[in-house]
This record gives C-alpha cells, structure tokens and sequence, in this order.
C-alpha cells in the first residue's frame, strides 16, 4: 500500500525531482556539448574562458595559466585534451570534458609556438630560450627529445630562437630558426622524433612562419624585408625559392617593411594567398602555385589579419590604428574587390569562423568583448563581456593541418 504524502511534502519532492532532472540535464550538455566550445586567451589576465556556442555563454573559465601573449592553443585528434604553450615557458594541458587542469611541464624559459602531430602522439613547442625545440608525449607529458636549436657559424656553435612550428603531412613538424636562418624538417612518425633535414632560408633573420592549408608550402618570412622563404614540402630537393611582396612598377617612399604581419594571418582562398603589408592600405595576392604576384587590393586601413571564411568565397581583413582598428573588411576571393565594410569593436584581435562558416567570433581586445557575427547578414548576434581577450581557438581546429 502506498503511503500517503501531505502536499507540502509532495510538492516538495516533485520540485526536488524537477532540481535533479536539471542537474542532470546540465551534466549531460556539460558531457556531450563538447564541440560547441571555443577558448578565448585573456591575455593580460592570464586565464582562458570557455564560451559555449549552443548556449551562447561564457560556461568556465580555467586561471593562472602565466604569460599569454601570443599564447596559441592546439587540441587532440580525439578531443579529449587541449594544450596551450605561454610565453612564460609552461606548456598546460586542459581536460575538454571537466574544463579543469590535465598536467603542466616547465619546456623552456620561454616559447612561442605548439603543434601536435598528426598521429596525436606527440605535442611540440618552439622555444625562444634557451632555443630550440621540446617534444612531449601527448598522453603523458614525458619530454620526449629536446633538440637544441644550435647552428654554426664562422667555426663558432650559437643557439637560436625557433618559432613558426607546425605539423605537416607525414606525421612531421617543421619550423625556422630565427638567428640560425634555417628551416628544420622533424620527422615524429617513428618512436621518437628526428631532425631530419636542416634547409637554409633564402634571407636572413626569418621571425615567422606558416604552412599553407594543403600542407604543401612552408612560407617564411624576414626582418627588415619585404621578401619571404617559400619551400615545397613536396620536392624531393629542398630548394627555397626568394617570393617578393612588391608590386611591379609601383613606387614605394618607404623602405622594406620592418616586420610583416604573424604569417598566420595570411589567407589561402581559390589558389589566391591574401597578404596584409605593413605601412600600406592594401592586400598583396600571389599565386598559390606560382607564387607570382597577381594584383593589390587597396583598403581603408593597414592591414593586420586577413581570414579565409569556410567556402572559400570570402576573406575577412582587420586592420590597425585607432581610425580603422574597429572595423572589418569583406573581399570576394573571386572579383579580388572589398564588398563590405562594418564595425564591431575597437581594437580587433581575432577572427575565427565557425566550422561552416555561418558566423564569426571576434575578439575586440579595447572594449573587453567576444562578439559572434552572422557572417552572411553581419549583424553582431551575442556579445560577451571578457578580460583582454585575444586569441580564439574552437575545437574544430583538431581537425586542420597547421593549427
């Protein structure tokens, strides 16, 4: 016989049922709501926040992470874990499930870059001191193989910075020596890593690098030059091979670009490679086969960042300066003309589009805001308030070469 229950009791109970089937209703979007998870570096702050894109909310938020400028972050094939380098020397690693620390390993004084390898077996960062390159076991954070970034010069042996690390096709991770002007080709598809080939760079003082989306090119650029190192991966002879930024016949009142902007911020779109030139109000576009120049596209602004939407159809350029810092410029790949021009936030930072390119989270690092975009109609549809955000890393990335 079943007892009876006096109603403020029952009432009781069924709010009671209704708490618990919330609970765990949140703790099964928390478990299966993985890949709708964007970590954006708050760089001043030291953190990383979790903003939820099916909620449309900032869900967690992981602390103490150290130095972050131009922290860049990369995640397992099977997105189980992601791994962030700092600039402080800490590689981190965070649980995608649970939002919290997985493990830390001092790699260096200071490093600059990350990349997993294809495999998923091996987590490598480019280190600017003491210099070289540290390889970690993915699963466990042993060091694997430390490779000293030393090269040799006028009978003497020196260490180098090494940045601009990748992976690349063949289970492999490439990179560039700064003071050692070399391109280092590591092979991670054997038990443990190898410095497999060292290729000079055609100029000197290379300070960036990127790997084109197919993984072919290997694209370095140098101090003080407005040419870049552009190698095939796919030639059986390493033979870098000197790409010029100049246009033909244009006239030029300043000298060589001191610094191009972070090679990732170039776009690869319909055999077209999209490049922001420092001091000039204009995008250079190259050939991706070629590598020979095919027009400019003048801008409202100098350029910083330019981003291929999904489709390849667009690319979106942000710029600097206070008079141009907050707005967006939309090129179509095909006419090579600007179609649209819109604001959203002072001092733009970072672009990144969701994996079917509907829309675009952009971090505006002055006014302490991740706004999300409609990339067809451009209206800004969420905007969250963050601690100098800066870069914007979705788990999708665990599926691209390069990133």
């Amino acid at each position: 016989m079943t007892p009876r229950v006096p109603g403020a009791a029952l009432l009781a109970a069924c709010l009671a049922a209704l708490a618990g089937a919330h609970l765990a209703a949140d703790a099964a979007r928390l478990s299966a709501g993985i890949a709708s998870r964007v970590f954006v570096v708050e760089r001043n702050a030291g953190s990383l926040a979790v903003y939820d894109l099916a909620d449309r909310r900032v869900i967690g938020r992981i602390e103490g992470l150290g130095n972050l400028q131009h922290a860049v972050m990369t995640f397992s094939r099977w997105l189980d874990f992601g791994y962030i380098a700092t600039r402080s020397g800490r590689l981190t690693r965070i649980d995608l499930q649970s939002l919290e620390r997985a493990g830390e390993v001092q790699t260096s004084k200071s490093s600059i870059d990350i990349a997993i390898s294809q495999d998923g077996r091996f987590v490598a960062t480019a280190e600017y001191a003491p210099g070289g390159v540290t390889i970690l076991d993915a699963r466990t954070l042993d060091v694997v193989r430390r490779i000293p970034g030393q090269f040799e010069r006028d009978g003497q042996v020196h260490l180098s910075r090494v940045t601009g690390i990748v992976d690349a096709p063949g289970n492999r991770f490439v990179c560039v020596l700064i003071e050692g002007a070399e391109i280092w080709v590591i092979d991670a598809s054997g038990a443990e890593p190898v410095l497999e080939r060292r290729i000079p760079t055609a100029a000197a003082e290379p300070y960036d690098a990127m790997i084109t989306p197919d993984g072919r090119y290997y694209v370095v650029a140098h101090l003080d030059s407005a040419d870049v190192t552009v190698l095939d991966l796919d030639a059986r002879e390493a033979s870098p091979r000197v790409v010029s930024l100049r246009e033909p016949g244009r006239a030029y009142d300043q000298g060589a670009p001191r610094k191009l902007p972070h090679l990732a911020s170039w776009a690869v779109a319909q055999g077209s490679v999209f490049v922001p030139l420092v001091g000039e109000k204009r995008l250079a576009v190259l050939d991706r086969d070629t590598w020979a120049f095919k027009r400019s596209i003048e801008l409202r602004g100098h350029p910083v960042y330019a981003v291929r939407a999904p489709g390849e159809r667009h690319v979106w350029v942000t710029f600097s300066g206070e008079a141009d810092d907050a707005f967006v410029q939309v090129v179509d790949v095909g006419s090579l003309e600007v179609v649209h021009t819109f604001r959203v936030g002072a001092r733009i930072y970072h672009v990144e589009f969701t994996p079917r390119g509907s829309h675009a989270l952009i971090t505006a690092n002055a006014e302490d805001t991740l706004f999300l975009v409609n990339a067809r109609t451009y209206a800004i549809e969420d905007r969250e308030t963050l601690r100098s955000p800066s870069g914007v890393f979705g788990l999708w990335r665990a599926f691209t070469m390069g990133l």
